[in-house]
């Protein structure tokens, strides 16, 4: 597999990769909001091609100080087969590189099957925090 930069030529089968998967995706992952993401870190916004074909996707942010994992999906026919470790060990590489002491997921509570994966990767749970949300503008979907 040849892990390469997104760019928003690929937004439409990214889109329906994360929905494929059953990742939740809300407005905030329509194609204005993921431009938005995607310019404010173009190098941490990684997809995986095999046999070109869109096979799993992983995006990053960075804040400044603390690294974020969004929406790490892998393409159900290639799962379980180690693409999510290489995608996730070449973003874990491009935030050593910007010196991000610290990096964080977020799991739905739906999906906790995944928390296994992440163990193995060197990943551990926090229960020291509670995740708290606030959408300013009521429109919005909940996110």
């Amino acid at each position: 597999m040849e892990i390469k930069n997104f760019s928003m030529d690929y937004y439409d089968e990214v889109y329906e990769l994360w929905k494929k998967t059953g990742l939740t995706v809300t407005k905030s992952d329509s194609r204005e909001g993921v431009k938005i993401m995607f310019e404010r870190n173009p190098d941490l916004f990684l997809i995986g091609i095999e046999n070109d074909k869109l096979v799993c996707v992983v995006y990053g942010g960075f804040d400044g100080r603390r690294g974020f994992v969004h929406h790490l999906a892998v393409d159900p026919q290639y799962q379980r087969k180690g693409l999510g470790k290489m995608m996730m060990e070449e973003l874990v590489k491009r935030f050593k590189r910007m010196n991000v002491e610290k990096i964080h997921l977020f799991i739905e509570k739906r999906n906790l099957g995944v928390i296994e994966f992440y163990k193995r990767l060197g990943w551990y749970l926090r229960d020291d925090l509670v995740m708290m949300s606030f959408v300013p503008d009521e429109e919005n979907e909940k996110e």
